[in-house]
């Protein structure tokens, strides 16, 4: 097994050792950005109906949450299948991960845990929106869980 030097920039344990730190950091905050534009799209398209901005201010901290775990099993997925160690020659951030796993800062089953419980918190807040908003929310959702 070929392993690489880890670059200035990637996690280390003593660096987050605020566990606030370390699981806000865990979900790749950076990459977030992508729930954020197809959220602002979906504003921008419903600012002239009849439109709820506690439901929009929801919906865009249930898309953030979901693509947060998304990319926390990712990171899980990859370290089971050897992708990111294999990765001898990444660019962090934009290659490999987030390192959490190889570098020693989250074990495989807090990663796990963790992206269950992220996916967890946006069933339950989805099936909110469903039961006040209707049911045609559920196709929507659960498409985006299946595709993350």
């Amino acid at each position: 097994m070929t392993t690489a030097k880890t670059a200035p920039l990637e996690p280390t344990p003593e660096a987050l050792a605020n566990p606030v730190k370390r699981y806000l950091l865990a979900t790749r905050p950076a990459f977030l950005t992508i729930a954020l534009a197809g959220c602002l799209l979906g504003f921008a398209t419903a600012l002239e109906t009849a439109f709820s901005w506690p439901l929009a201010l929801l919906t865009l901290f249930l898309a953030v949450a979901a693509q947060a775990g998304v990319n926390v099993f990712n990171d899980y997925y990859d370290h089971l299948n050897g992708t990111d160690e294999a990765n001898v020659d990444r660019l962090f951030p934009f290659t490999g991960g987030s390192r959490f796993i190889q570098n020693g800062v989250m074990s495989p089953r807090q990663t796990l845990l963790y992206g269950l419980v992220l996916f967890a918190g946006v069933i339950v807040g989805g099936l909110w929106l469903i039961e006040t908003r209707g049911t045609g929310l559920f196709w929507i959702g659960l498409a985006g869980l299946l595709i993350g």
